[in-house]
C-alpha cells in the first residue's frame, strides 16, 4: 500500500521555531530514503531553511509555506559533468491585508493584557500575515511563557474569532506557539491537497497527514478536516511534539 505523507513543521518536525534535533534527523535520513513526503508550514521559506536541514528539503517532493499560499518544487539541473538539486518557487499567491483589520491588530496589540512585548509583531509574508502580541523576537523562554499565559487566557483564539467576524473574506488560526495566521478564506493548509494531486503522479493509496494543530482554530485543521471528512483515503495523526511525530513513524513502518 503506497502512502504519501505530508507533513507540518513547527511542533511536527521541529520544536516550535527550533531546529530539527540530531536525532531525528538521523531517523529521518534513513526513513525518508523509502518514503515520499510534501511539507507544509505557516512561515515563509527562508524561516523553514533555519528549522530543517537541506536534505530534507531536497528529498521532498515540495514544499508548501505560508499556510500553502507559496509552493516550492525541487528540480534536477545538469550543471557542467555535475546534477544539483535546486528548490524553486512554482506559485505565489499575493494579500493584502485590509487596513481596518490591520487597525484592529495594533489596538489589539496596545490593549493586550500580556504585560511583555518583544519587536515583530505584524509580519507580513506576502501571501499572508502573522500576527503575536509578544512578537516574533522574543527568545525561547519569553516564547513559552506567553504560550503557557495564552494556553490559560484564550486571548489568541478570541482575537482570531474577532478578525473572522470584522472581515468575511478573511480566515485566521493558530499558528505555532505566539501567533495568529490570517490570509483569504480558503487559502489555507487544505489547498495544498490540490496542488499535490496536481504534481505527484504515483498513484497513492492513502495521504497521511501529520500535524500539532489538527484541531479546530489551529492553522492544521482545515487540511484535516478535508482529509477526515471529504476523502476515503486520508488518514490524520495528531501529534504532541517531535518525539511523537518519529515515534508514529516508527509504529507506521512496523
Amino acid at each position: 500500500m503506497r502512502k504519501l505523507f505530508i507533513f507540518d513543521i513547527d511542533g511536527t518536525l521541529t520544536p516550535s521555531r527550533q531546529k530539527m534535533s540530531l536525532e531525528f534527523q538521523q531517523f529521518f535520513r534513513d526513513w525518508s530514503d523509502k518514503n515520499d513526503y510534501f511539507l507544509v508550514t505557516g512561515s515563509d521559506i527562508e524561516k523553514t531553511k533555519e528549522q530543517i536541514p537541506e536534505f530534507v528539503i531536497k528529498k521532498a517532493e515540495g514544499i508548501f509555506t505560508c499556510c500553502g499560499n507559496v509552493f516550492y518544487k525541487n528540480k534536477i539541473l545538469n550543471i557542467g559533468s555535475t546534477q544539483e538539486i535546486h528548490t524553486s518557487k512554482v506559485y505565489e499567491h499575493t494579500f493584502t491585508l485590509p487596513k481596518h483589520i490591520e487597525q484592529f491588530l495594533y489596538i489589539m496589540l496596545d490593549n493586550s493584557k500580556y504585560p511583555h512585548r518583544y519587536g515583530n509583531h505584524v509580519e507580513n509574508r506576502g501571501s499572508m500575515v502573522n500576527f503575536s502580541i509578544v512578537g516574533r523576537d522574543c527568545n525561547l523562554e519569553q516564547r513559552k511563557h506567553f504560550f503557557e499565559w495564552d494556553e490559560k487566557n484564550k486571548e489568541r483564539q478570541k482575537i482570531a474569532d474577532i478578525i473572522k467576524t470584522k472581515s468575511p473574506v478573511l480566515d485566521a488560526s493558530l499558528g505555532g506557539q505566539i501567533s495568529i495566521d490570517i490570509h483569504e478564506k480558503d487559502m489555507d493548509k487544505s489547498q495544498i491537497l490540490y496542488h499535490i494531486k496536481n504534481n505527484y503522479t504515483e498513484l497513492v493509496d492513502n495521504y497521511v497527514f501529520i500535524g500539532d494543530k489538527v484541531k479546530e482554530g489551529g492553522n492544521d485543521y482545515p487540511l484535516a478536516y478535508l482529509l477526515q471528512e471529504n476523502t476515503n483515503n486520508g488518514i490524520v495523526y495528531e501529534t504532541k511534539n517531535p518525539e511523537n511525530t518519529m515515534k508514529i513513524l516508527k509504529e507506521l513502518n512496523d
